[in-house]
């Protein structure tokens, strides 16, 4: 929707494994092709973008592989860049670039598709000493004419730095709310935006989260041990009644908090 904003004429194909989808494809893109064959959507495509669940990438490059003309540049969506890097990596060579808008919300399906979603959003790219300089230069170009302001880094600087600002979040929102659940469930009826904003990301699709803290899972055991160590700190002020070490571990979050925009 943001590419046919920015390009009108521009040939767009969208695949989906779904044949229910193909209708809501045509309705939001008019004019583009919406297939469930992997080889129409990417026959002499200049780019390919993967926006499956990152366990679906290896076996979806395989498919596509045998289509893809000389030249063609693949990049993909996926939270996790380790996984994605070396097996799609190795499938689809030097022209793949991997990728990841951080934008979205906990919502899913088309349904949810916005032309705006990636204006101003940071786009991580992570090449690899053996990409194409000529694949990364398009995919980065794709990514920012799109609205996104795009980063490069290493595929386990990524995964490393997106498990704490992503990956342990979600694990904490969900951590909340079952723990809520189980110890005070009709506590739920008395919350307010607190509980709303704190919890909104534990709405999200749980299949597609599950695959993701796995594939990123040693990254996100160290982010949670650390979390349990800072839990712990919090825990002591509180034993010790220690109120003025209370009030700067509070003011510290107010203020690392207050200069995210």
């Amino acid at each position: 929707m943001a590419l046919r904003q920015r390009h009108p004429a521009l040939d767009l194909r969208i695949w989906t494994r779904q044949p229910s989808s193909l209708g809501k494809v045509q309705n939001l893109l008019p004019g583009a092709l919406a297939t469930c064959s992997e080889e129409e959507a990417v026959r002499d495509a200049d780019g390919i973008v993967l926006c499956t669940p990152v366990g679906s990438m290896p076996a979806l490059a395989e498919k596509i592989r045998p289509h893809l003309r000389e030249g063609s540049v693949v990049t993909d969506a996926g939270s996790v860049k380790g996984f994605v890097v070396d097996t799609v990596g190795r499938t689809l060579g030097s022209r793949f670039v991997g990728a990841h808008p951080m934008a979205g919300s906990e919502q899913t399906g088309i349904e949810a598709a916005r032309a705006d979603l990636f204006e101003g959003a940071p786009c991580i790219l992570t090449p690899e000493d053996s990409t194409d300089p000529a694949a990364l230069s398009a995919t980065r170009s794709l990514w920012e004419q799109i609205g996104c302001q795009t980063i490069e880094m290493s595929a386990g600087e990524h995964d490393k730095s997106i498990a704490r600002v992503s990956h342990l979040p979600h694990s904490v929102a969900a951590i909340l709310v079952n723990a809520i659940d189980k110890h005070a469930p009709g506590s739920v009826k008395l919350a307010g935006g607190g509980y709303r904003d704190t919890t909104r990301v534990a709405a999200g699709a749980a299949a597609m989260w599950r695959e993701i803290l796995m594939e990123n899972r040693t990254e996100v055991l160290a982010a949670l041990a650390e979390l349990r160590e800072t839990c712990e700190e919090m825990e002591s002020y509180l034993k010790k009644e220690d109120h003025a070490a209370l009030e700067g571990f509070l003011a510290k979050a107010q203020e690392i908090r207050s200069a995210v925009r």
